[in-house]
């Protein structure tokens, strides 16, 4: 269900910028008047199909905008989970009484982050 305002808002501003009736908005986009108000007027959330239809019919498109790069989000989720396996080990180890020292724990970073890369998926983003 899509309830992000932002997407919404623009979709209104369109509309009020086109100056088209309800009635011929809610049938370009095949849903009821009444639904197309309580969505342009962010009393109800939408499903996606229905924001698109909605967007159609003003003539724009929703799409996705790629923030961020996916090869640099694995490599993020790689790292914050090195980092947390790495800590854990250290944390084990200090209770021993065997510490590492910073070098070591940058070098079993590295080595995490490659294997978590590298291996399957559910290693990278399962807990």
């Amino acid at each position: 269900m899509v309830t992000e305002n932002g997407i919404l808002n623009d979709l209104r501003r369109r509309w009020l910028d086109l100056e088209m009736p309800q009635a011929e908005l809610a049938q370009r986009c095949g849903v009821s008047v009444s639904t197309l108000k309580r969505v342009l007027g962010g009393e109800a959330t939408a499903s996606f199909s229905t924001v698109s239809a909605i967007a159609r019919a003003l003539g724009v498109q929703v799409g996705l905008d790629e923030s961020e790069n996916v090869a640099e989000m694995r490599y993020q989720q790689a790292r914050d989970k090195a980092r947390t396996i790495v800590a854990m080990v250290q944390g084990t180890s200090a209770l021993e009484g065997q510490a590492l020292d910073q070098s070591d724990i940058e070098l079993m970073e590295q080595r995490t982050i490659a294997e978590l890369l590298s291996g399957p998926a559910g290693r990278l983003w399962g807990r």
